[in-house]
């Protein structure tokens, strides 16, 4: 399934002016940010092993059912920034996280254009 409005002209001259936009922005001015999550309660409460072997490892984590995600920051430098929390991800999160790679001393924002 597809949009219907995307074979327009109108959509086709939009997605060719950003193409020729895209064209113009200094990719080390762009920042990359994605997020993602496990839930503890996927944890493996059994294993394999070998035959005739036995399997050992720890045990599960005692507070099955938490949330743990994950956010980073990617540069053109490489991985720039990672925060992870336990809980889901939210607007007051994200924004802790971006005023935190805008202050970091760990980040060379030196070659950022201002503006």
């Amino acid at each position: 399934m597809i949009a219907c409005e995307q074979e327009t002209q109108r959509v086709k001259d939009l997605r060719f002016a950003h193409r020729l936009w895209s064209f113009s922005v200094d990719p080390r001015n762009l920042v990359f940010i994605d997020e993602t999550g496990i839930h503890l309660r996927f944890t493996r409460l059994y294993g394999r092993a070998p035959k005739g072997e036995r399997l050992y490892d720890t045990k599960t984590l005692a507070k099955q059912g938490q949330n743990i995600s994950l956010i980073g920051g990617m540069s053109i430098d490489g991985l720039i920034a990672t925060m992870s929390i336990v809980g889901s991800v939210n607007t007051e999160v994200f924004l802790a996280y971006i005023q935190e790679i805008s202050d970091s001393s760990t980040v060379d924002w030196s070659h950022r254009l201002d503006g």
